[in-house]
């Protein structure tokens, strides 16, 4: 597989984004264009994001860059300086309710993918605890652990993104990223050390059954996750055709709109029952994506929407949460749910 790989220069390291929606963060910082480890169902190279630099990512040497995604990294080595620049004038720090102002690295890339994102990253991490923001880390490679020097600290979360144990099931999804074993590993090492952790059990194929999600948050509750994210995979535009070329037959499963509603509300009904199960529904935050509006009342989908996380960020302890009893999202399912729409 040949591999196009490089350097770009980027404007504003420093982007508002609407993943409070989400409860991650307020701002994120993408320290690449692309990822290495060619997630198969990884929604990026269908947002604005990619789609509307095509121009740029072809002239750089990516012939298609929502098919080709996975083979190609384009290092931004000048956020540091910029970022530091840009703190050092800014004054007037956005906030919601449920993003609480915290920096997300990232939202388009993998922050510790390899040594090039992960020197990069730890500085960012120095420069943003400099300024006393709070940061949040997501990732499914292993180098953070060689940066729980600075990690370590009450204002940065650590995340994984493991949505399944199967380390055979991982490779056929997520083919150059390390196995769900190695990431439990590296969590248990920053849980050993006092690190914040959380996961990101997304997203999740529609085959794994709420014995599997019982198995899996019992594993992940050794190292005292503080929440836990769920979605499921959706086939959305061009992930759908990276996972059918993939070989995935199971996507098949979810390539309809109105399967893919019946796929996500079965299995977020599997995983409260499993979470509850083994004790730790409170931590579980559900991200439910819009277009199940088709087919669920907006109410139970906006008790999500917009809502914090469980997590204690200094300035936030004792916040009080509105519309504290969960919904049954079976109770809010709608009669006559739009079957002809298609995501591929």
């Amino acid at each position: 597989m040949t591999i196009t790989q490089g350097f770009e220069d980027i404007t504003n390291p420093l982007q508002q984004s609407a993943l409070h929606k989400k409860g991650l963060c307020d701002y994120v910082i993408n320290v690449a264009s692309g990822c290495l480890h060619g997630c198969t169902f990884c929604y990026v190279p269908s947002t604005p994001v990619i789609r509307a630099r095509q121009s740029h990512l072809k002239n750089k040497g990516v012939v298609d860059p929502q098919m080709d995604w996975g083979k190609y990294l384009l290092i931004r080595q000048d956020v540091p300086k910029k970022l530091e620049d840009l703190l050092s004038r800014k004054r007037v720090w956005h906030e919601t309710k449920a993003g609480k102002g915290v920096v997300l690295l990232c939202s388009g890339t993998d922050p510790y993918q390899n040594q090039q994102t992960a020197d990069i990253t730890r500085m960012v991490v120095k420069i943003l605890l400099k300024y006393k923001k709070k940061v949040r880390i997501l990732t499914r490679g292993l180098l953070w652990v060689n940066d729980l020097d600075i990690l370590v600290h009450p204002d940065v979360t650590v995340g994984m993104s493991i949505p399944y144990s199967n380390d055979i099931l991982s490779r056929q999804i997520e083919p150059a990223s390390p196995p769900p074993s190695h990431r439990m590993k590296a969590l248990l090492e920053g849980y050993k050390a006092g690190c914040r952790l959380y996961v990101a059990v997304a997203p999740t194929p529609p085959q794994l059954t709420q014995d599997d999600f019982t198995r899996h948050l019992e594993k992940l509750l050794k190292f005292n996750p503080e929440v836990i994210f769920w979605e499921p995979i959706n086939a959305r535009g061009t992930n759908g055709r990276r996972m059918i070329a993939a070989g995935l037959d199971f996507i098949k499963l979810v390539i309809n709109k109105k399967s893919w509603a019946d796929s996500f509300i079965k299995q977020w009904e599997e995983i409260e029952t499993a979470a509850s199960d083994v004790g730790c529904l409170e931590r579980l935050h559900i991200w439910p994506d819009q277009e199940l509006s088709e087919f669920v009342e907006d109410k139970a989908l906006e008790y999500w929407w917009d809502r914090p996380t469980v997590e204690q960020w200094s300035g936030y302890k004792n916040q009080k949460l509105k519309n504290s009893s969960r919904p049954e999202v079976r109770k809010y399912l709608k009669l006559d749910p739009n079957e002809s729409a298609h995501f591929v």
